[in-house]
């Protein structure tokens, strides 16, 4: 008899035609859009009732498929393991185009693992240049060189993640007075270099405005930054900043040797 190839295949098979993407250096200022999508998923109680053969070869397939799909897509992996009571871990997919995210969550659905995978939360954004770095002054030209000292790799040990939304009120301020304000806040994350951030925007693709993601090599650093950010005179302007999200790190081979 033919061996039968696994259902979700064919939609791996689909995603050949999709470009993967580059991570521009300086993510900050580049005019390439990219999506990303950060999906959470939650392991069901029901998957712990599984034979131990059987979880083993659904972990081997899991790989597989996160490895075949790393070819088209940007796929990263981090543990909330014990870290949020509402997740187990999270998947970054960083694609061209929303066809990626399409077929990667299809084939996931599809798999053996999928069945027993809830997914609670998912944010999906755009990339794009922040509007308050275009400036020929040599103030914001500074903080731009910053911004872009500070590469982001998606590779640190630690990964804090929320959905963000601004005030009504924000919108209505002048350009300048918002400007000057978020001068501000870039200001001092620049002081807190091993915490590295980008923020991506959801407006008009999802429930928030935007996605804040930070990368970090020591949580008290980070949270250190969150707490001089919240003297920043834009805070006021800040209407939904939870849920928040803190990862870890983790290759896919050991991802699954942790939650599964």
């Amino acid at each position: 008899m033919l061996e039968t190839k696994p259902q979700w295949m064919k939609y791996a098979e689909m995603a050949e035609r999709l470009e993967r993407p580059k991570i521009p250096r300086n993510i900050h200022k580049s005019t390439e859009r990219l999506v990303f999508c950060y999906q959470f998923y939650k392991v069901r109680s029901d998957w712990w009732q599984l034979s131990e053969d059987e979880r083993e070869e659904g972990k081997r397939e899991f790989l597989e498929l996160l490895k075949e799909f790393d070819r088209r897509l940007v796929v990263r992996t981090y543990s909330t393991f014990g870290l949020k009571a509402t997740t187990d871990f999270l998947i970054w997919l960083i694609s061209k185009e929303m066809r990626g995210v399409e077929l990667f969550t299809a084939a996931l659905q599809h798999s053996f693992v999928g069945r027993y995978l809830d997914r609670p939360y998912t944010y999906l954004t755009l990339t794009r240049p922040s509007i308050y770095l275009r400036h020929s002054s040599r103030q914001g030209q500074s903080l731009e060189s910053n911004q872009s000292e500070q590469e982001f790799t998606g590779e640190a040990p630690y990964f804090f993640i929320y959905p963000f939304t601004k005030t009504h009120e924000w919108y209505q301020l002048p350009y300048e007075q918002r400007r000057e304000m978020m001068l501000e806040h870039f200001r001092i994350g620049n002081q807190f270099p091993t915490v590295r951030t980008y923020t991506s925007y959801s407006i008009g693709l999802d429930d928030y405005e935007f996605v804040v993601a930070f990368e970090a090599e020591d949580p008290n650093e980070f949270q250190e930054c969150v707490m001089r950010l919240r003297e920043a005179k834009a805070r006021p302007y800040t209407l939904v900043d939870t849920p928040l999200w803190t990862c870890l790190k983790r290759t896919p081979e050991e991802l699954v040797e942790l939650v599964l």
